[in-house]
């Protein structure tokens, strides 16, 4: 069985912070930094990442967009998560001579 390891630090002030075996802020599956003012920034290996909506989430309501430790806007955010998830979209392929165009099913 696959399993994820984590080292998970909570301290008086609420605050949550969760780290990979290096020691690297690491989670798959929610924000690795949760703050009790209401901050939260999702991390892998110690890059800001997300592919489900913003890594960083102020307490102000403002968001941010990462992939891999790198910053987008939200429209070229959606392109890029788009490619990484259905890579061979928009791909032309012949079949008994007729031309098909892939795209993500629903």
């Amino acid at each position: 069985m696959n399993y994820e390891e984590y080292i998970v630090k909570v301290y008086e002030d609420g605050n949550t912070f969760w780290y990979n075996k290096e020691e690297q802020f690491h989670r798959l599956n929610g924000p690795a930094e949760e703050h009790s003012d209401g901050y939260k920034a999702y991390w892998i290996n110690d890059k800001l990442h997300n592919l489900e909506g913003p890594a960083v989430i102020y307490p102000s309501g403002e968001v941010v967009y990462y992939i891999e430790g790198k910053r987008y806007n939200k429209k070229d955010w959606e392109k890029e998560v788009q490619r990484i998830k259905f890579p061979c979209s928009g791909t032309i392929i012949e079949k008994d001579g007729i031309k098909y165009k892939l795209t993500p099913a629903d």
